[in-house]
């Protein structure tokens, strides 16, 4: 827990922090938020997916272009601009009054979502000691799913009161934490000399080779949404899903604990990455089967543990990979790919289960694993070795 102990002693990182929970709970709470307000608006769950999907596409379609531009700018003016459309989308969406509103607002509302992990990642290297970002990231990870934990029990809290409190909530949760971002010391407005963002990240074997292993990360991530509730369903409440997600965010905050104590790894980010693959997949094989619920749990738990680890070793090899400064955007990217292999494992894992049964779902789960493993594995060679500098280690785009 040093390593924990001695970042909290900079000012800026207790910043980054802040920022870091306000809008990963934001993010937490607003897919089902959503979802609440459409059924709540309707009485529909149609209207009420419809609603969800319309963040989600919005989100992706634009997820690229809002980091190249905090990129190409600097935070401060993307981020202001981008804080003042959400909050603007948050407020239709509390004030709408049909189906057809709300999608408008949401697909805003996913299209504006500022990019607060993203900014933050690259942020880390300027703010703590170098021997101290790969606890950094760590934290940032553990946060992650400690929002994951809470964010829908407040969303579903503040449904009690109204459908629409869930949102507001939400709205500032995102605006709070992309204040704190864009007005940090660390930040400048001074626009890099890059062009062509995209089309450097694109041309990077490397973050090619990320892009896919993120499109079966999602695939593994859509198909336990889907999966999870329909095996709970099986033993009598769907609503029982939510001690299994409990548990998968439980192992993974764990395992990032425990990984941020430890400052120097005999194993590489590559090595790390291409084992968190492989340990998901074999601990959610035997999840097809398991019939009794203490068993199911420690599945769920060793099935967490992989993905706090795979989300530091993401981080990391951005940092070898990734263009200069193109450290937000190629987060983006990934973040867009993860969310394209969801929205395809949702819909897959959905058909399976309503023609096969829950367990081909939960095993079409554990095959995105597999595939992850199996993309890493064929080209890890091109992760070993970086040919450019550490985003946010040299240059000042980020700063």
């Amino acid at each position: 827990m040093r390593a924990y102990v001695e970042l909290m002693r900079y000012g800026t990182a207790r910043r980054l922090i802040a920022a870091s929970v306000a809008g990963k709970l934001g993010f937490a709470i607003f897919p089902l938020a959503t979802v609440l307000l459409g059924h709540g608006s309707s009485g529909s769950f149609l209207d009420a997916g419809a609603v969800a999907g319309a963040w989600s596409m919005g989100g992706t379609v634009t997820g690229p272009l809002r980091g190249h531009l905090i990129d190409r700018y600097g935070h401060r003016m993307p981020l202001t601009a981008l804080a003042l459309l959400t909050a603007v989308a948050a407020a239709g969406l509390a004030t709408a009054s049909g189906t057809m509103q709300l999608i408008g607002f949401g697909a805003l509302a996913g299209a504006a979502a500022p990019p607060i992990v993203a900014s933050i990642r690259p942020l880390w290297a300027r703010a703590v000691s170098q021997d101290l970002v790969h606890s950094a990231y760590a934290l940032d990870a553990v946060l992650t799913e400690v929002t994951k934990i809470c964010g829908p029990l407040f969303a579903a809290a503040a449904a009690e009161h109204s459908p629409r409190l869930g949102v507001i909530i939400a709205g500032v949760l995102l605006v709070t934490g992309t204040c704190l971002v864009g007005f940090q010391p660390p930040t400048t407005d001074r626009p890099s000399t890059v062009s062509g963002t995209s089309r450097g990240v694109l041309a990077s074997p490397a973050l090619r080779l990320l892009l896919a292993a993120n499109v079966c990360a999602g695939l593994c991530l859509g198909a336990l949404m889907v999966g999870l509730p329909a095996r709970a369903a099986e033993r009598g409440s769907a609503a029982d899903a939510g001690w299994m997600f409990a548990c998968v965010a439980v192992g993974s905050a764990l395992a990032g604990a425990a990984i941020g104590t430890t400052r120097h790894r005999s194993a590489s980010p590559a090595t790390g990455y291409l084992t968190a693959f492989t340990w998901v997949a074999l601990a959610l094989m035997p999840l097809t089967v398991a019939s009794s619920a203490p068993f199911s749990v420690i599945l769920l738990v060793s099935a967490g543990a992989a993905f706090a680890p795979m989300t530091i070793c993401l981080f990391e090899l951005l940092d070898a990979h990734a263009p200069q400064n193109t450290a937000v955007a190629a987060m983006m990217w990934m973040v867009a790919a993860e969310e394209l292999g969801i929205a395809a494992g949702t819909v897959g894992a959905g058909a399976l289960t309503q023609h096969v049964g829950a367990w081909l779902a939960l095993l079409s789960a554990a095959v995105g694993g597999g595939l992850g493993a199996l993309v890493i594995v064929t080209r890890k060679a091109c992760l070993a070795s970086s040919s450019e500098p550490l985003n946010g280690r040299s240059g000042d785009t980020m700063m």
